[in-house]
């Protein structure tokens, strides 16, 4: 029996669109994300790190006008990560993923991409630059409770 794990790629950077890829078994979600108005990778990583301290956040992929929402919610020591769709005409969001689990199965996966990513070099005229202060403070947050 194969089990099914998460999985996020954050793709090159060209001129302010990044591609993401999100899969789950099944589920594959592609799109190409703004950094306009807000840089997703930055909410990405403050989001990773108030879910961990127990704080209900989201980030909004701005795809302009429509947009993905990654919402994540921490439940004792659970986890659950949920995606929604809002298009430019509705104001009514459209959740079509959920997904409930622990540290190392939700948080980890968007965690590595996140790493990834930032190890790249990235033409600014291409995408923003990643608020290293808040990596590095993400970074030392996962490490320690790895190590617990």
């Amino acid at each position: 029996m194969k089990i099914e794990k998460l999985k996020m790629e954050l793709g090159a950077p060209e001129y302010g669109w990044l591609p993401v890829k999100l899969t789950f078994g099944d589920f594959d979600l592609q799109f190409k994300a703004s950094d306009v108005p807000a840089n997703p990778i930055d909410q990405l990583i403050t989001s990773l790190r108030n879910v961990i301290k127990g704080i209900n956040t989201e980030v909004w992929w701005h795809l302009e006008p429509e947009g993905y929402y990654f919402e994540f919610e921490r439940i004792s020591d659970k986890y659950r990560f949920k995606i929604s769709f809002e298009d430019s005409d509705n104001t009514q969001r459209k959740e079509f993923f959920e997904l409930d689990g622990d540290f190392k199965s939700v948080i980890l996966p968007i965690y590595r991409a996140i790493v990834k990513f930032i190890a790249q070099p990235h033409n600014p005229y291409n995408w923003p630059q990643t608020n290293k202060l808040e990596a590095e403070e993400l970074v030392g947050l996962v490490k320690e409770i790895k190590t617990t």
